[in-house]
């Protein structure tokens, strides 16, 4: 649920900085309350309402710069009297007094983009002046009971290791159910002092493994990179029913009710139902059976884990498999998600074929599915086809690259795949 397009801070990372010439995004000014009004018609009551998040093509801004954000809480709260309500914010806005309101409109939680827990860190990567408040943040949702989230985006070269392994280790005092440490993405725009350093993501994981041995509170490395689909647990949330029944990092996921989940995401998501859950784990004394009882939905069970492979990706796969009666299909995927989706269709029968796109467009070390762009695609459909003779029945391409019209972030149609390469072109996503 978009609310504005307006930013007080001018941060260092902000993607939107980056982006090459090109791509259509849409600003968006403070919406009018009848234009709340509006758009909340559109709302799923049955779902999470999402305040604050960039996933879509609109710049989503601070959503606190609102001058009527507590009375856009108020009607959101009207209408949906029970669901959940998650909020992003860089915390300049998160007084006590604004904390007291927003306890009183919950469930709600947040996600606390905090970067830095001094003054000078807040400074260097956010542009921040006025950091007292942001910076008081964590301990102003732990007293109003607002359960949330800590994030950080990892430069250490600008803020240094010191003020990076304070900031985490702050979180984690304060409260924070977790703590997201994003590797920064950089296009091929950005200027060489801003780039990652040469093999930061191993740096990141040693360092990250050093911070686990001072707090229990999980700490999850994103972009996710995973190498397969076994179930491991990435953290425990403290107090949750996870922790309470012993559960912690590194247990593997065999059994879940009997069943045995396919992927990291599918054990999160049989583990997370209400009511009794028997699961089976493999520790490193042996494997063992935990009951695990979940009274609130909501609260979920505590377990977290890397994003792998959503499991109804596999029924798509098959439903288009099916529809084209196609017996070669390739699939096209992003860097990031190339083992997880290989692990997946390894799974499939039929004959599969898996592609990495590297994105072209944007370049840098930008290797998500959601910026790679149709020429992206192209350009690895003419590599792969250059030393592959053998006639395809389909192409699949992940459905996030593009809009609900099929256009991707330039404007162009992934249909353009389908003239070029001769053969039928879909995406993973059904409403495309």
């Amino acid at each position: 649920m978009p609310l504005t397009s307006r930013c007080n801070l001018r941060c260092l990372f902000c993607s939107h900085r980056q982006n090459p010439p090109g791509v259509e995004t849409w600003f968006l000014p403070p919406l009018k309350l009848d234009e709340v009004d509006t758009l909340l018609d559109f709302l799923d009551g049955e779902r999470k309402i999402v305040i604050g998040e960039s996933a879509t093509r609109l710049i989503e801004g601070e959503p606190m710069t609102h001058p009527e954000f507590l009375e856009i809480l108020t009607r959101v709260r009207r209408r949906f009297p029970s669901t959940p309500l998650e909020i992003t914010t860089n915390g300049t806005f998160l007084t006590a007094k604004v904390a007291g309101v927003m306890a009183q409109l919950g469930p709600l939680e947040i996600n606390l983009s905090l970067n830095s827990a001094s003054p000078i860190g807040r400074r260097k990567l956010m542009g921040d002046k006025e950091a007292i408040t942001a910076i008081a943040a964590p301990l102003v949702l732990k007293e109003a009971g607002i359960p949330y989230h800590g994030s950080l985006v990892a430069m250490p070269w600008i803020t240094g290791w010191q003020d990076f392994r304070k900031t985490i280790l702050y979180l984690a005092r304060s409260g924070a159910r977790t703590i997201r440490i994003f590797l920064p993405g950089y296009t091929r725009l950005t200027q060489p002092e801003m780039q990652v350093p040469p093999y930061f993501r191993e740096q990141m994981e040693r360092e990250l493994e050093y911070l686990r041995g001072q707090t229990e509170v999980p700490l999850l490395l994103e972009p996710p990179e995973p190498k397969d689909l076994s179930p491991v647990v990435e953290g425990v949330i403290p107090a949750s029913p996870a922790h309470r029944a012993g559960l912690k990092r590194g247990d593997v996921i065999l059994e879940v009710d009997g069943r045995q989940p396919r992927s990291r995401v599918e054990a999160h998501r049989m583990v997370s139902r209400e009511g009794n859950r028997r699961i089976v784990v493999f520790k490193k004394q042996g494997q063992m059976a935990i009951a695990l009882n979940l009274k609130v939905p909501k609260d979920g069970s505590g377990l977290t884990f890397t994003w792998d492979l959503d499991p109804d990706v596999l029924d798509i796969l098959n439903e288009k498999q099916r529809r084209h009666r196609a017996e070669h299909i390739l699939v096209m995927t992003s860097e990031l998600a190339y083992e997880a989706v290989k692990g997946g269709i390894s799974l499939l029968p039929g004959e599969w074929e898996i592609v990495k796109v590297k994105n072209i467009f944007f370049g840098g070390n930008i290797a998500c599915a959601g910026l790679l762009t149709t020429e992206d695609y192209i350009a690895a459909w003419r590599q792969w086809s250059a030393v592959n003779f053998r006639p395809l029945d389909l192409i699949i391409l992940p459905g996030i690259s593009f809009d609900f019209f099929g256009n991707d972030l330039t404007g162009r149609h992934y249909s353009v795949l389908e003239t070029v390469a001769g053969v039928p072109v879909e995406t993973l996503d059904p409403n495309i």
